[in-house]
């Protein structure tokens, strides 16, 4: 669970760097500024990878849960990596403000290009989905008993 909550944290702090560039050269986008709803996704399955692996480190009980906590991690984490794989093949529009102009423009798809964000992005949701599969399998996890 703990790879799975390292690809979590890569993914987040991947998030800032620029996912979308213009083949223009007028700017590039990150993940939070090219996105309307897979940033908000993405961002819930960080959450989800670092909130299962902080539990089962803190010992809590996960056992009531109906389904493997590393198995819901590596649910998530594959559904983010589709999210972005797609990304990758369908390039969003993006408006684009040049320097001088009074408003912006958009750019079609063709002239966004992918950047280093998106790449490593997928990167680090293959490794939130692997770590929760390579979790799936671990022994749950007892709760501490506190000292009387």
């Amino acid at each position: 669970m703990v790879a799975a909550a390292g690809g979590a944290v890569l993914l987040l702090v991947m998030s800032a760097f620029t996912w979308f560039t213009v083949a223009k050269g007028v700017g590039g986008r990150d993940a939070w500024q090219a996105f309307t709803l897979i940033d908000l996704l993405l961002f819930l399955v960080v959450l989800v990878a670092i909130a299962f692996a902080l539990a089962r480190m803190a010992g809590v009980d996960l056992r009531p849960l109906p389904v493997r906590p590393g198995l819901i991690v590596a649910v998530a984490g594959a559904v983010a990596f589709l999210l972005l794989l797609f990304r990758l093949f369908v390039v969003p529009e993006i408006e684009v403000q040049f320097p001088g102009a009074i408003r912006s423009i958009k750019a079609e798809a063709s002239e966004v290009e992918p950047g280093i964000g998106l790449y490593l992005g997928l990167v680090a949701s293959a490794g939130i989905a692997a770590g929760g599969f390579s979790a799936r399998n671990e022994p749950p996890s007892r709760p501490r008993r506190r000292p009387r």
